[in-house]
């Protein structure tokens, strides 16, 4: 028996946690690594090579990431390499991006008759796979931004006579998670945002800066927090892309902080937090850390067990329990953020500060 495995798409904070907990699980099982995401494996650069204790304690992601177009031809190579190199068993780590690219190797696969068993370990900052109650990746992330945002806040309100107006913006792609995320001010309850716009509301430009506006006559400043998904139409970015290979490197802050500078005669600065929010190593959180491995660690038993469920995705209770989800019912979807927490006032979200407190752990 050899498995394999290999990620896609971008690191998390945690993602080499799941990695450990993989390897943990599959002991002696020989292994071959996938590193450089789709690459490796269209590629057949597959290595023996085996990460050291220390690089699996630190952020980025050993195993590397990247994205490609998957064309046909590509999953025939795959199918190819992987039984070349007596590859019985496969676990990708990733998003549901990732979680469609693994069911359709599965397919073909077994179109080809080959034999070859599939798990595959989830690992997003977006938060936006479905059927789970959060992702790995997200409550470091989300942790990241809550304390940087208020540290943020009260950064503005030192600086607010000069700088009115303070629109903060975060990842997320076509979801809100990380903004509401950036909302959660249990630890510092003075200085919660006075707006958040998510990709989940429609977006109006006028109706955003009457809001903005209307922070300034009550307090003298505004601060803001943005998704990047909000009003692509701004940015051109390709925000909703499936297995996208274009760079989302924002601007919406900007945009908007310069339409409120135009129209409110104030000023006002656009920050674009960018990739610090999935690497942080300082913000881990540790839910997120034991979660991440004990995923890993699931997905690496059920590929080593020849009666071990395939097609799935590992995935984990709120309380901790493992479960399994079928790829099919994985692949693709994305997991918008539900109705009852969809508000651009900070006030409004309670019941998601209090699912997301025991995350984010901060004091």
């Amino acid at each position: 028996m050899t498995i394999a495995i290999a990620q896609t798409g971008a690191p998390t904070a945690v993602v080499n946690r799941s990695l450990a907990g993989f390897m943990r699980a599959v002991g002696q099982t020989p292994v071959l690594f996938g590193r450089g995401g789709p690459d490796a494996l269209v590629d057949g650069t597959l290595t023996t090579e085996r990460p050291t204790d220390a690089d699996l304690q630190r952020t980025g992601s050993w195993l590397r990431g990247g994205r490609r177009a998957v064309s046909s031809d590509d999953l025939d190579a795959i199918i190819e390499n992987l039984e070349s190199a007596g590859v019985t068993g496969l676990a990708l780590i990733g998003g549901n991006g990732t979680m469609a690219f693994l069911d359709a190797i599965s397919t073909r696969a077994a179109e080809r008759n080959t034999a070859l068993r599939v798990v595959g370990i989830p690992k997003t900052i977006d938060n936006d796979i479905v059927g789970i109650d959060h992702t790995p990746g997200f409550p470091s992330a989300a942790r990241y931004l809550a304390a940087t945002a208020t540290d943020m806040a009260r950064d503005h309100e030192a600086m607010a006579g000069i700088e009115k107006v303070r629109i903060v913006e975060v990842m997320g792609r076509d979801t809100g998670w990380l903004a509401l995320a950036a909302s959660f001010h249990n630890h510092d309850p003075e200085y919660a945002a006075d707006l958040v716009l998510t990709p989940e509301d429609a977006f109006d430009l006028d109706e955003a800066l009457a809001r903005i506006d209307s922070a300034l006559t009550a307090k003298g400043r505004a601060f803001v927090i943005v998704s990047e998904g909000v009003a692509p139409e701004l940015t051109r970015q390709p925000v909703k892309a499936q297995n996208h290979t274009r760079l989302i490197q924002g601007g919406v802050a900007r945009v908007l902080a310069q339409a409120a500078s135009d129209s409110l005669g104030v000023t006002a600065r656009g920050e674009v937090l960018g990739t610090a929010q999935r690497c942080n190593s300082a913000l881990i959180s540790p839910v997120d850390a034991r979660e991440a491995h004990q995923l890993g660690e699931l997905a690496g038993r059920w590929l080593v067990d020849p009666a071990g469920p395939t097609d799935v995705m590992a995935a984990l209770d709120r309380d901790g329990t493992a479960a399994t989800l079928a790829l099919t019912d994985v692949a693709g979807r994305v997991r918008h953020v539900p109705d009852e927490w969809r508000s651009a006032d900070p006030r409004d979200l309670r019941a998601f500060h209090t699912w997301l407190s025991p995350l984010v752990a901060l004091p």
